[in-house]
C-alpha cells in the first residue's frame, strides 16, 4: 500500500487480512506494563503517562480502549451475521466464557493453594475459595483466602477481570440497538443523540468518577457507530500517522479524554486496516491476546510475592512470557478442542440436513412417478 493510498473502511471491514490480532496482542502486553508499577511498588505507583494525566489515563487504559473500540466494531458485525438472539449470544458466550472458566478454576484450585498462607485444609474448607468461582459467570470476587495478602498492591487476585462484565453488558446493548435500528444510519444516529448527551453530562458533572468504565463503554459505542457508518469512512496511512501524532499532542497537552474519544478511534482503524497488512498473518493460528489478558495479573502478583526485589520492568517481562505460555495452554486445552467439537457438530448438522433434503427429493420423485403411471393408465 502506498503512503497516500486512501481506502473505504467498508472495502476492508469484513476482510481477515488486517493487523488487528497483532494490535490486540500488543495491547495485552501493554496492560502488563501498566500494572507492573502498582504490583511491585504499591497502589500509588504508576506509569509516567498515568502521573502526567492526573490518574486519568494509563497504558492499560489505552489498551482497554483498543479492546472495546474494536469489540464494538466486530460485535456490530456479528449482530448482522447472527440476527437471531440465540445464535448471537451463543457465539458470544462461546468466545468469552470457556477460557475465563478455565483460568478461574485453575486459579482457585491450583494457583491459589500454592500461594496461600493457609494450609491446604484451611484453604479448601474456606467458603471464599468457592466464592471465587463466581468470576466465571462475571460476578466479581477479587480475593482468595490467604493469597497475596502481603503484596504491595494488596490481595486482589485478578484485577483485570473487571472489564469482562462491562464488555458483556455492551454486547447486550449492542444487540438491542441492532434490533431497534437494524443499523440503519439515520435511525442509529438518532439513537446516538441521547448517548452523546449523557456522555457530555458525565464529563461536565461527574468525571473522573468511574472514568475507566465510562470511557470503555463510549469507545465500544464508537466502534459500533464506525461499523454503521463504514461506507462513509475513508482511511489512509497519512491519516493514521497524522492522528497518532495528534493523539500524543492532545494527551500531553492535557486533553487526554477528548483525544481518546476523537483521534484515538481514527488512529486505531488506520493502524488495523489502512496502513498496510504487515502483520496480517499474526495470530491466524493462535489468537493469544485474550489468554494473556486473563493470566497476566495473577502471574504478576505471584512474581511480586516470590521476587519482591525485582523492579517493575523485570516483573512485566517475566509475566509477559509466562502469560503468553498460559495463553498457549488455553489454546491447546480449551479453544482448539472446543473449535474442533463445534466444527464437527456443524458438519453433522449439515450432513443431516443434506440427507433429509435428499430423502425429501426422493419421496417427491416417487410421488411424481406414481402420478405419471396413473395418468398413463
Amino acid at each position: 500500500m502506498s503512503r497516500s493510498a486512501r481506502i473505504k473502511l467498508s472495502d476492508v471491514a469484513t476482510s481477515r487480512v488486517n493487523n488487528l490480532n497483532f494490535i490486540r496482542f500488543v495491547a495485552a502486553l501493554m496492560v502488563i506494563v501498566s500494572h507492573c508499577y502498582a504490583v511491585v511498588l504499591g497502589g500509588d505507583a504508576g506509569s509516567y503517562l498515568l502521573k502526567f494525566t492526573g490518574d486519568r489515563l494509563s497504558p492499560g487504559g489505552v489498551s482497554v480502549g483498543v479492546f472495546f473500540l474494536f469489540g464494538g466494531f466486530l460485535i456490530a458485525r456479528s449482530c448482522e451475521h447472527h440476527p437471531e438472539a440465540k445464535k448471537f449470544f451463543s457465539a458470544r458466550i462461546l468466545r468469552l466464557f470457556p477460557e475465563l472458566l478455565f483460568v478461574v478454576i485453575l486459579t482457585a484450585f491450583v494457583f491459589g493453594p500454592l500461594f496461600s498462607t493457609l494450609s491446604p485444609v484451611e484453604y479448601f474448607t474456606n467458603p471464599q475459595t468457592y466464592k471465587y468461582l463466581f468470576n466465571g459467570v462475571l460476578i466479581m470476587v477479587h480475593q482468595l483466602p490467604g493469597v497475596f495478602t502481603n503484596n504491595p498492591s494488596g490481595d486482589v487476585v485478578n484485577a483485570a477481570l473487571w472489564t469482562l462484565p462491562v464488555e458483556f453488558i455492551c454486547y447486550i446493548l449492542c444487540f438491542i440497538s441492532y434490533k431497534l435500528t437494524k443499523f440503519d444510519k439515520k435511525k442509529f444516529l438518532l439513537l446516538s443523540i441521547p448517548v452523546f448527551a449523557l456522555a457530555a453530562v458525565y464529563y461536565v458533572k461527574f468525571s473522573p468518577l468511574q472514568l475507566s468504565v465510562v470511557r470503555a463503554v463510549l469507545l465500544f459505542f464508537l466502534g459500533v457507530l464506525i461499523w454503521v457508518l463504514r461506507d462513509h469512512i475513508t482511511i489512509s496511512p497519512v491519516l493514521g500517522l497524522a492522528t497518532i501524532v495528534l493523539w500524543f499532542v492532545m494527551v500531553f497537552g492535557g486533553i487526554d479524554n477528548l483525544a481518546m474519544l476523537t483521534v484515538f478511534p481514527i488512529a486505531c482503524f488506520c493502524l488495523a486496516y489502512g496502513m498496510g497488512n504487515h502483520f496480517s498473518k499474526f495470530g491466524t493460528k493462535f489468537e493469544l491476546s485474550y489468554g494473556i489478558y486473563l493470566w497476566a495479573f495473577p502471574i504478576q502478583q505471584a512474581l511480586a510475592q516470590y521476587f519482591p526485589a525485582w523492579n517493575p520492568y523485570a516483573n512485566a517481562l517475566v509475566a509477559a512470557l509466562l502469560a503468553t505460555c498460559g495463553a498457549f495452554v488455553n489454546h491447546f486445552v480449551v479453544t482448539a478442542p472446543l473449535g474442533r467439537y463445534l466444527k464437527g457438530r456443524r458438519q453433522k448438522a449439515l450432513e443431516a440436513q443434506k440427507s433429509s433434503e435428499e430423502q425429501n427429493n426422493a419421496d417427491k420423485n416417487k410421488e411424481l412417478s406414481k402420478g405419471e403411471k396413473f395418468i398413463k393408465q
